[in-house]
Parts: C-alpha cells; sequence; structure tokens
C-alpha cells in the first residue's frame, strides 16, 4: 500500500468516527436520551412545559425517585407552588428527602397563608431535625402571627439558645413576653438585640416601651428621641415619648408630642386617649370630652376608653351620662368574667 493510499484510508477512518458521532449526537437530542437527561437540559434552557413533561414521564416510569421528585418539587415551586406541593407529600417518611421536603412543604404553607399546613410541617420537622434553630424560630413566628402567644413562648427561647448571635430572635422574644403581658421581663431580650444589632430600629422603639413601663424614665426618653431623630413620624413612639415627659411631669411637652402623633393620625384611637388623659390632668373636662366622644363607636369595647370617658362626662358635669358610661364599664368587666369563668349548663351540671 502506497503512502498516499494509507493517508486517504486514515481520513476516511477519521471522517467515519466524526460521522458517527455526529449520529450519536442527534440520536441523543432527538428525544432518544433518558427522560431525566432531556428534563435537565430543558431546565438549563428555561423550557419549563418541556421539563414538566420529561419529568413526569421520568416518574411515571420511576415512581420511588424520591431525589428527582424533590428535584421536581425545586424547580416548580416558583412556577406551580400547588402542584410542588403535591409532590412534596408523596415523599415518605424513610426517604432521606424527606427532611427536605418537609421543609419545602412548611415553606410553601407559610407564604401561601396554609396554617395547619406550616404548623404540621414544621412539628414533623422538628423530629426529624430536633434542634434546629431555623425550625424553632418558624414554629415561633407561625403562632406569633396566629396570636398563640403562649405556644410561641417556649419556640423562641429555644430559637434564643440556639442560635444567640441573631438580634431578631431576641426582638421576637420580648414582643412575645409583651403579648403575655410580662412586659417586665422584655428588658433583657431587648438589650440582648441592641448589643447584637445597635442600628435596629425596631429593638430600640421596644426599648423606649419597655423602659417607659418599667419606669426607667430617663433611658426611656434617650431610647424615644434616638428613634424619633430617625423616624421623626413614627406615631407609636412619638405617644411613649408623650407617656415618658407626662410621668416626668413636663405636661406641656406631653401635650406638645402627642398632638404631633394627633396631627400624623388624627384617627389613632390610642392617641387621642392619651390627649384626653393629658386634658384631665390639666382639669380641661370639656375639651377631653369632646375628643372622647367621636370614638366611641371604635372604642366602646374597652375598659379604659370607658373609664376615661366617664371621667370627662362627670368634670364636664355630665352627670348621667357619666352613670351610663360607668355601668357599661361594670358590664364589659362581668362578660370578660363569664368568658374567663364561664356558667355551666344544665346539662353540664347533671353530668357532673
Amino acid at each position: 500500500m502506497t503512502h498516499d493510499s494509507s493517508h486517504r484510508f486514515g481520513l476516511r477512518s477519521v471522517l467515519a468516527v466524526l460521522i458517527a458521532v455526529g449520529a450519536a449526537c442527534v440520536w441523543y437530542f432527538s428525544g432518544n436520551a433518558s427522560q431525566l437527561e432531556q428534563a435537565r437540559q430543558a431546565v438549563q434552557r428555561d423550557e419549563k412545559q418541556s421539563a414538566l413533561r420529561h419529568y413526569a414521564r421520568h416518574l411515571h416510569e420511576s415512581p420511588d425517585d424520591h431525589a428527582v421528585r424533590l428535584e421536581l418539587a425545586e424547580f416548580l415551586k416558583p412556577v406551580d407552588a400547588g402542584l410542588a406541593l403535591r409532590h412534596l407529600q408523596k415523599i415518605p417518611q424513610a426517604a432521606p428527602e424527606y427532611p427536605a421536603a418537609i421543609w419545602h412543604i412548611a415553606h410553601i404553607a407559610v407564604v401561601s397563608g396554609q396554617d395547619e399546613l406550616a404548623e404540621e410541617s414544621l412539628l414533623k420537622l422538628d423530629k426529624a431535625r430536633p434542634n434546629d434553630a431555623a425550625v424553632a424560630l418558624n414554629l415561633a413566628e407561625l403562632y406569633f402571627r396566629t396570636e398563640r402567644f403562649s405556644d410561641a413562648l417556649p419556640w423562641v427561647e429555644q430559637a434564643s439558645s440556639l442560635q444567640p448571635d441573631r438580634a431578631g430572635t431576641w426582638l421576637l422574644l420580648a414582643e412575645v413576653l409583651d403579648r403575655l403581658k410580662r412586659t417586665g421581663e422584655m428588658l433583657p431580650p431587648l438589650k440582648k438585640a441592641v448589643e447584637l444589632a445597635p442600628d435596629l430600629y425596631a429593638a430600640h422603639a421596644n426599648l423606649a416601651y419597655a423602659l417607659q413601663a418599667a419606669g426607667q424614665l430617663q433611658e426611656a426618653e434617650a431610647e424615644a428621641r434616638w428613634c424619633l431623630d430617625r423616624q421623626p413620624t413614627d406615631v407609636r413612639v412619638r405617644r411613649w415619648l408623650a407617656m415618658i415627659r407626662r410621668d416626668l411631669g413636663d405636661l406641656d411637652d406631653a401635650m406638645q408630642q402627642i398632638r404631633l402623633a394627633t396631627a400624623e393620625a388624627p384617627e389613632d384611637a390610642d392617641c387621642r386617649m392619651l390627649e384626653a388623659d393629658l386634658l384631665l390632668f390639666q382639669r380641661q373636662a370639656e375639651d377631653a370630652y369632646q375628643v372622647l366622644v367621636p370614638l366611641y363607636s371604635a372604642c366602646s369595647g374597652r375598659r379604659d376608653y370607658l373609664s376615661n370617658l366617664s371621667r370627662a362626662a362627670a368634670m364636664s358635669g355630665r352627670r348621667d351620662e357619666a352613670r351610663r358610661y360607668q355601668q357599661e364599664v361594670v358590664n364589659l368587666i362581668d362578660e370578660l368574667s363569664d368568658q374567663v369563668n364561664p356558667v355551666p349548663t344544665a346539662g353540664a351540671e347533671a353530668a357532673d
């Protein structure tokens, strides 16, 4: 064989190999690759419908491939959270992917407002991954948001113990304690939050409130003014500053502060009630009465409001109205007492 013929034979061999490789590529990309491979390629090309179709075919052939089902659910979450949820719920507890699946279920449930499912999933996750700060914190936030403050407390305490360097957890602990009417216990977690995050506005604002409640008025005023230097239109903090100035005996400045607050939020009932309270201190009963009366429809279920309204009516010479409002206070106390200690029904007595 001559050199030229050998060379031509070599070129023909290389060409044949290239043709074979090309044919293989065509075969691969034409749909004969595995369904999973095609699904992942479609994901890379951002072809959502094609990806879903190939994932579905793969799972039809391999329904127990829980890793791929989890992969599909993660892909689906921003596209179709409901469908993602259905796939996640098919992953059994015995599968290694189960904790991740439960975490995704909880996240979807929280975002979509499915509180019962979120609680159920997070409690399952706590069993699968005990002493997980993120799980504890999510449960605490869920219970706080749904006003189950007694349930929130142990979880936020656990979260703060497991992750003590997170300022937001200490802030949540303080807020839970406040809702449980344990305001006196708010100071340590709030001070810890400020220590960890010196610029955390919410911690400073709550600290102003807690310090005022604890009678530490100079410290409370410093915190309130720190907040108002940064957010001068914060009505809550302005109201707390007015309360602090009142407690310090400066009624004129307290009135100035509360009127700044009512200028920002003229319908704020708490501000209006504090304004009336200050007017009563200054023996301006008629003015206080005129401030309080328009709030009746919104606040007639509040004992503090009715008490102040009765007081303002009496001091302004409206004795019949004062007695009526005082009777409403008594009725409200009786209603609250009945809710705490309900009278047993005849059937219940018979059962006893």
